[in-house]
């Protein structure tokens, strides 16, 4: 069943605005920074019923790991990794560390984002006794990155998206309205109830 009116609600259109970073600040507060645009962007343009989950800490059994954005939507579960990085991006989806470029004399190395927003929904399908398939994974880079070279195997071209920050709500709202519906609005709304009972903390 496709998206009916009854599951529109009434988008807040505003003009995209481009974020300026000062470099002086932490790594962590310029992630804080792009993770912030991404759940603004989400709250005022997304024309269906939806519940936003930002920096959650998901934790069970003794286990832990961090969530940047849970987007629960009638057509399932979109999981956001953002990275607010301002360099040349080179990775692929398998190799196990990633590289930010600047130039010949600095490179910055961090984890494959790609694997570890797939371990963050293979904690949440079991957490939530959900199907893998029921989650969408984005990787969503600053918008002064430069996706120079990001290597996708043919077989998870559909399990994941990897972009910038500035195309993030056009392909959401297309990727939404291609999709059947999965869940009811009390359903969205339980989910988001369990997230909070299964996990430690959440920033409404």
């Amino acid at each position: 069943m496709q998206i009916t009116k009854n599951y529109l609600v009434k988008p807040n259109h505003y003009k995209l605005y481009r974020q300026i970073v000062n470099t002086k600040i932490s790594n962590m507060q310029k992630g804080k920074i792009g993770e912030q645009i991404i759940v603004d962007h989400i709250q005022k343009e997304i024309d269906i019923y939806h519940k936003i989950i930002q920096n959650v800490i998901l934790s069970k059994d003794g286990k832990e790991t961090e969530v940047d954005i849970i987007l629960i939507t009638c057509v399932g579960i979109y999981v956001i990794e953002s990275k607010n990085f301002k360099g040349y991006i080179y990775g692929t989806d398998t190799g196990r560390i990633w590289t930010e470029w600047f130039s010949h004399n600095y490179k910055y190395h961090f984890d494959n984002p790609v694997l570890q927003n797939e371990y963050h929904i293979e904690f949440m399908a079991h957490s939530l006794n959900r199907d893998l398939s029921d989650f969408h994974s984005y990787i969503v880079f600053g918008d002064d990155a430069k996706l120079q070279r990001i290597v996708i195997q043919d077989e998870n071209r559909s399990k994941v998206v990897v972009i910038n920050n500035k195309d993030l709500i056009s392909n959401l709202i297309a990727d939404i309205h291609s999709r059947d519906i999965i869940l009811s609005h009390e359903q969205i709304d339980k989910m988001y109830i369990d997230l909070k009972y299964f996990y430690s903390h959440l920033e409404r």
